[in-house]
């Protein structure tokens, strides 16, 4: 069944290869998260007390954002495994994110379709071959996210976000990962 799987955002990011950013044009405490080249799972767990929680959004098969599909080399009508997740801990949302997974990804590497409320992080950094191929930044107004998403953010103008192209096995895949407020407050 094909969806439209898109639960933050009215407007899709706009994104810039990391290294055409100038790192002092982004706080320190936010380029330390974005930067992370670790699991952001296993980041978030050693710097919260509290207990972690995946909040699954959505999933399933569904058109990429144009951005992505660019990103991935894909035709833009090609449809994608695209899931949705909130991190948190202790009930405090610290992170959204998207995983696109083209369709020949994600029959290569099914585990990472059948994910449910599992840590995506756990899975793809236990592959010995994991490498980061591209790394993109975005600060993203808060009149491109939908009005559920600015609870999240409070009263901030903008988030930041990173989308990583990751590839296991020859196949590769996006994960954007979008930084809220109370991530900092750590």
């Amino acid at each position: 069944m094909l969806n439209k799987i898109n639960n933050f955002f009215v407007k899709e990011p706009l994104w810039r290869e990391a290294n055409r950013w100038s790192l002092s044009s982004i706080p320190s405490s936010v380029s330390a998260w974005m930067l992370e080249s670790n699991s952001l799972t296993y980041r978030i767990k050693n710097s919260f007390q509290q207990p972690f929680n995946v909040q699954l959004k959505g999933q399933g098969l569904a058109k990429p954002f144009l951005s992505d599909a660019n990103a991935l080399n894909e035709l833009h009508h090609c449809y994608a495994i695209v899931r949705e997740v909130v991190l948190s801990t202790g009930g405090q949302p610290l992170v959204f994110a998207r995983t696109t997974l083209p369709r020949q990804v994600a029959k290569n590497l099914q585990e990472l379709t059948h994910l449910g409320s599992r840590p995506l992080g756990e899975v793809i950094f236990s592959y010995p071959n994991l490498s980061r191929v591209r790394l993109d930044f975005t600060k993203v107004h808060r009149s491109q996210l939908n009005e559920s998403t600015k609870k999240l953010i409070g009263a901030e103008p903008y988030v930041w976000g990173r989308r990583n192209t990751y590839k296991i096995n020859q196949c590769e895949f996006l994960v954007s990962e979008f930084f809220l407020p109370a991530l900092f407050e750590s």
